[in-house]
């Protein structure tokens, strides 16, 4: 997203020196380098990972309901060359999450049991709550206390599809699991949906400082303007879901 933006941006300002307009062109020039410095040395991803991460940096104390749900939200996937599907660097990292919590579950003597959920968004062949799955019951989940869900490519439909699962878990406790960066967005879908959480963060990103620009400045940039691109339609299709369940809604004619 970043990258595309500044190749916009210097094609418009060469675009400009075609036809003649050299201030126009300079201040294309110009612009494109102060965002490049301005995103890779630092400022811009600290401003926008800063408050949109502060709500989730500290994980919640483990209050444990007598039944409990872990919501599991899978990430990218790797498909290694005659290899199997694998979870991702973030995507071990909620794998690694999940089974902290559900071991001191267990340790609490409480009853719980693990959702997860993800289609096939990456492509890899098997849906992600399979590869997740998989990597969990490695490290020693009981096959018993997991529920895939297979069929969600969004993190709205993460929520969507999460409904159904949880009502026949009949959990009185559903902690949600995903990167700090992600929570906010995952947590206003599942609210939506009238699913209340507890979201409990993974991992939890930082920009580096730097007199130079660093690519991964870049990445976390274009990763933090997804969330809030992601979070602006979120709220959309709540307001649309709300209009088209109204009743007012129901008893608009037809056209």
């Amino acid at each position: 997203m970043i990258l595309l933006a500044l190749i916009v941006l210097l094609a418009c300002a060469w675009l400009a020196g075609r036809l003649g307009r050299r201030r126009l062109q300079l201040a294309g020039v110009a612009l494109a380098v102060v965002a490049v410095f301005a995103i890779g040395c630092g400022p811009v991803p600290n401003l926008l990972l800063r408050g949109w991460q502060a709500p989730y940096a500290h994980r919640p104390a483990l209050d444990w309901a007598s039944g409990n749900a872990i919501v599991l939200l899978t990430a990218n996937a790797n498909n290694p060359a005659g290899g199997t599907p694998e979870p991702g660097q973030a995507g071990y990292v909620r794998v690694a999450e999940t089974m902290s919590l559900y071991n001191a579950c267990r340790a609490a003597g409480r009853r719980c049991k693990v959702l997860v959920s993800g289609g096939d968004a990456y492509a890899v062949g098997e849906p992600l709550a399979q590869v997740y799955g998989n990597a969990l019951v490695r490290l020693g989940l009981p096959a018993a206390d997991m529920v895939l869900e297979s069929r969600s490519r969004t993190t709205w439909q993460n929520a969507e599809f999460a409904r159904a699962p949880l009502a026949r878990i009949g959990a009185q406790r559903v902690w949600l699991v995903s990167s700090a960066l992600h929570l906010r967005r995952a947590e206003f879908a599942f609210r939506h949906f009238g699913i209340s959480v507890t979201p409990v963060r993974a991992d939890y990103v930082r920009n580096a400082w730097s007199l130079l620009p660093l690519a991964g400045n870049l990445s976390l940039t274009d990763h933090a303007l997804h969330e809030y691109a992601g979070m602006a339609l979120y709220h959309w299709y709540a307001w649309r879901h709300r209009a088209e369940a109204s009743p007012e809604a129901a008893t608009l004619p037809a056209n």
